[in-house]
């Protein structure tokens, strides 16, 4: 069911960037690049308020309630922009979105993190959150099967009847966890000791402060590639089609990789694959702009997906395995949120690289830019977490053994 949930968040992430070159297309609208960008920033915007608001809200009422919530949102922001006929109710919509798809991860991953095995949460999330690249995958493939001209609306169509599908099915089959019960009854006289009071205070905020820079680095990345990548590939003489290809292709990598990557963080630690992942990324971005034969060249984007797509579900289980169940989801909803400031200038951020017309491979060089920050800043956070291995909890932690001992 998890994995169902955050398919559709890929969807309706990956959805925009696959609709990008129509909407510039869209003779009603008469859009420009730079204003496509600003249109792309709404959604993380959403995202961004989404995250900082659950929370705290999960934390205090449930991983489940909140998940349900925040599809129909999802759902509902779909419809906006399938049936908008300005853009300005397109960017409303798709704010909406951000509001929807920013809540369900603090909600979602923390309570499959609670049900997952000790020595398999990494997995577990890592299959979870391979929901992501699959959505992202359908969205292109819808993309590139469904539309033509320059209609793009059947794609959020699409999205949004996914939603109205799912949120029955969620209803149903999707399980609140045991152990934050547990843990909520047990902190239930020490207010303070729950939720974003506990994320934002010593000996948490030092770290809090690195989760989120490092948040904001992965997301500038995502949003940039999955908004831009179609275009970046037309700047190196690759046809419409064969571009959005690439966007396959890199969500693919993501949900392959991440799983390798999940599977290595949780034999050795999340220091050393959140590192490897961003390296790998940033080399793979700047590997893209070379003239190579087809087939070596999908490879690259496969390798590109699973470091700049696919670092951020290690990051998320890190951060959940370093606060207590009582604060868990807020330091996934604060990390999350404040590094969706990095989301919001990802399409900005591509958008200016491209329309300043440099020679095509300083284009993909600058895309790279943001993953070897993100590799120098996985080392600072592996030390200072490491230095806070050991301390007691502020909170009560029910069968919590990993809390407090990240690697």
């Amino acid at each position: 069911m998890g994995l169902a949930v955050m398919t559709l968040e890929g969807f309706d992430l990956v959805a925009y960037g696959a609709t990008t070159p129509l909407l510039l297309g869209y003779r009603p609208w008469h859009l420009s690049v730079a204003f496509v960008g600003l249109l792309g920033s709404l959604t993380p915007i959403g995202m961004l308020v989404g995250s900082l608001l659950v929370g705290q809200f999960t934390d205090r009422f449930g991983r489940r309630r909140t998940t349900l919530i925040s599809i129909a949102v999802v759902s509902a922001g779909m419809f906006a922009c399938a049936v908008a006929p300005l853009p300005s109710l397109f960017g409303a919509g798709r704010f909406v979105v951000g509001l929807g798809v920013g809540a369900i991860y603090p909600a979602m991953g923390p309570l499959i993190f609670e049900l997952a095995p000790d020595r398999r949460k990494n997995l577990y999330s890592g299959i979870v959150q391979c929901g992501t690249a699959i959505g992202g995958s359908f969205a292109a493939l819808v993309a590139n099967t469904l539309l033509s001209g320059h209609s793009f609306h059947q794609e959020y169509l699409v999205g949004g009847i996914a939603g109205l599908l799912l949120l029955p099915m969620a209803f149903v089959w999707l399980p609140e966890s045991t152990e934050y019960h547990q843990a909520v009854s047990a902190s239930a006289p020490d207010l303070g000791n729950r939720g974003v009071r506990l994320v934002l205070r010593p000996p948490y905020r030092g770290t809090t402060l690195m989760f989120c820079a490092m948040a904001a680095l992965s997301f500038l990345l995502i949003f940039a590639m999955n908004t831009w990548l179609p275009r970046l590939m037309q700047t190196a003489d690759y046809p419409l089609q064969d571009s959005q290809t690439f966007l396959v292709l890199l969500n693919l990598g993501a949900t392959v990789g991440g799983l390798a990557m999940a599977l290595l963080a949780d034999r050795a630690g999340s220091r050393g694959p959140i590192t490897a992942s961003f390296a790998l990324g940033a080399a793979a971005i700047v590997a893209m702009s070379a003239q190579l034969p087809l087939p070596v060249l999908y490879g690259i984007v496969i390798v590109g997906g699973c470091g700049a797509v696919g670092v951020q579900g290690l990051i998320n289980v890190y951060i959940s395995r370093s606060y207590p169940v009582t604060a868990r989801a807020s330091a996934v909803g604060v990390a999350l949120g404040v590094g969706r400031i990095g989301g919001i200038a990802g399409p900005t951020f591509g958008g200016w690289i491209l329309a300043a017309g440099l020679e095509p491979r300083w284009n993909f060089v600058l895309f790279a830019v943001p993953a070897v920050l993100g590799a120098a800043l996985a080392l600072a956070v592996g030390g200072r977490t490491s230095q806070n291995q050991g301390r007691p909890a502020p909170a009560p932690r029910a069968k919590e053994p990993t809390a407090g001992h990240t690697k």
